[in-house]
């Protein structure tokens, strides 16, 4: 050491001891030393960001506190990997500033040496947007996308038309829609609760890079940044899981717009050169105040389209009402006679049929009666269904509501009795006058009945509705009584017809019955089938008794037909 020192004292050696009297003391030549620096100064000159690690590998193990001391009088920003000078940050911050004010966005990425992470882009675009002296207004997407609000705005809007279309389409199209005041409060409320939550993982991230000395932490003015949370290691659990688990159970609007996918097609369309990454964040971003404002479109529409109902209107659709609901009444009154003719299985079984369909048609067009008042009425009142009629009810009056809702229950009961009662009092309820058939009535309506079965009987080939329409108009003929009946009740129809009808005539039903329920067999199975050599045996076997069958049938179907048409032709006296 001492003979080192004196060679460098002399001036015979030009150079620096690093490390002192240490055994790992390095002698550094100010040859080195001088184009050590040179090539640093050359080359932030010419790129404007020096990188830590490009210094690490030159031989100058502190990079940071290197820097620092050679550019004292240069403002640098010192970012995780690198440092860029003022220059680069002018640039970038030109580009942010226009992007802002012009009402579009900007991805500062492409102009930042590819070198610097992304991380080092979002640092420094934090950096920017704090730094900015106006009130900036933007959300950054993607850590380097930065995005205007009036460019999001124009974003939303792009959606109108289409919105509007759907809605219209909504209105026609779906049974019916509840949307109230209190739908709205409540999406407000969770976007509000949302928000605030996003808020407060600001802060504490904010105040976390405060503690470190770091320069990242929330932008400035009104900048706010937007992340995807991308998929959670196992086992990692996030600080505000307890509030998102709270917000599950929570009721979501019933109507949406679109689904972020349908979103992401949809802006492909009008930003042609947006990263993939970035669409994908800004179309999460739009969903919940697309399908806010979607609500809100689709109950402007339609209030539109039933405040426009005038009162002569109403007072015409009270008539057309009254006039229906009693039919349908009267036809429920003559569909329960016919039932008595049976067992109490059978008697069962074409009860329920009839609570299920006739008595919840009339039940319908009372609820739907009901929620044009709530401007809830739909087109086709028999799209309606039991939850539909549940949420009618709970917007209907005390008094209303308990009449309507004994009419709801008894759907699922076991009683026309019980049902028609119920009638009687939702009826009431509801000021709907309901004129109950006298015996000519009936006679009418048992002859437009039995005209009806027999046109469509008269037009039909399918067999199963042949032996169907057949065997329910041969029991009309027979007991002067209507029968509303399914398909699967259609044997015991025929068992009851045997001592009714000539035995000929029972064993052609029967005969007719039982080529119905092979055909339909033949059908399911080869539905049902798989494909393989076996199969396709089975294939061909299947097909030649389903032709068979399908011969019988098509030869028998006038003979079946002819035992109603020819016996009214016959006896015209049932009128």
């Amino acid at each position: 050491y001492a003979v080192l020192e004196e060679l460098v004292n002399s001036g015979r050696l030009r150079g620096t001891v690093v490390g002192g009297r240490q055994d790992k003391a390095v002698f550094v030549p100010d040859i080195y030393s001088r184009t050590q620096s040179t090539w640093v100064d050359s080359f932030f000159r010419q790129n404007g960001y020096l990188e830590f690690d490009a210094l690490s590998r030159l031989g100058i193990p502190d990079a940071v506190s290197y820097i620092k001391k050679r550019y004292k009088t240069i403002q640098l920003l010192f970012l995780k990997a690198a440092c860029i000078g003022q220059g680069l940050v002018d640039q970038v911050e030109a580009s942010v500033e226009e992007a802002i004010s012009s009402g579009t966005w900007v991805d500062i990425a492409p102009l930042l040496p590819s070198s610097l992470s992304v991380e080092d882009a979002a640092i420094l675009l934090q950096h920017l947007l704090r730094a900015l002296s106006k009130q900036t207004s933007a959300v950054v997407f993607s850590d380097t996308v930065v995005v205007s609000e009036k460019f999001i705005n124009d974003c939303v809007e792009l959606f109108s038309e289409p919105m509007h279309q759907k809605a219209e389409k909504e209105m026609k199209n779906n049974p019916v829609h509840l949307i109230t005041e209190e739908d709205l409060k409540q999406i407000s409320s969770l976007e509000s609760t949302n928000t605030n939550k996003k808020d407060k993982k600001d802060e504490r991230r904010r105040k976390a890079t405060e503690g470190s000395g770091s320069v990242r932490g929330g932008g400035g003015g009104n900048a706010r940044e937007y992340k995807i949370k991308k998929i959670k290691k196992k086992g990692r659990k996030d600080d505000d899981s307890d509030d998102e688990s709270s917000h599950t159970g929570r009721k979501k609007p019933e109507i949406t717009f679109m689904f972020q996918d349908e979103i992401e097609d949809f802006l492909r369309k009008h930003l042609q050169d947006a990263p993939e990454e970035f669409i994908s964040e800004l179309a999460e971003y739009l969903i919940k105040p697309l399908n806010k404002t979607y609500l809100e479109v689709v109950r402007s529409v339609f209030m539109s389209s039933t405040s426009s109902a005038s009162g002569t209107g109403r007072k015409r659709t009270i008539k057309d009402l009254q006039e229906e609901v009693s039919n349908l009444y009267n036809n429920i009154r003559l569909f329960e006679k016919g039932t008595k003719f049976f067992t109490d299985d059978t008697q069962a079984a074409l009860t329920k049929h009839l609570l299920k369909t006739v008595c919840t048609d009339i039940t319908n067009l009372i609820f739907n009666f009901l929620a044009s008042d709530l401007m809830m009425a739909v087109d086709d009142p028999a799209a309606i269904t039991s939850e539909v009629r549940k949420k009618i009810l709970s917007k209907l009056s005390e008094e209303t509501k308990v009449a309507l809702s004994k009419l709801h229950s008894s759907l699922n009961e076991k009683s026309i009795e019980d049902f028609l009662s119920c009638l009687d009092s939702a009826a009431e309820a509801c000021d709907i006058m309901v004129k109950k058939g006298d015996k000519k009535r009936e006679r009418q309506i048992l002859f437009q009945h039995r005209q009806a079965l027999t046109e469509q009987l008269k037009v039909t080939e399918d067999p199963a509705l042949i032996l169907h329409l057949t065997s329910v108009l041969l029991f009309q003929f027979l007991t002067h009584s209507m029968l509303h009946a399914p398909g699967r009740c259609v044997p015991q129809i025929i068992a009851f017809l045997s001592s009714k009808i000539p035995e000929d005539q029972h064993t052609l039903l029967v005969k007719y019955q039982g080529l119905v329920v092979k055909h339909l067999l033949s059908q399911n199975k080869k539905t049902g089938q798989g494909e393989n050599s076996l199969s396709d045996e089975l294939d061909k076997e299947q097909e030649d008794i389903t032709n068979t069958t399908r011969k019988e049938l098509q030869e028998l179907s006038s003979s079946i037909k002819d035992l109603v048409l020819k016996s009214r032709k016959s006896s015209m006296t049932e009128e």
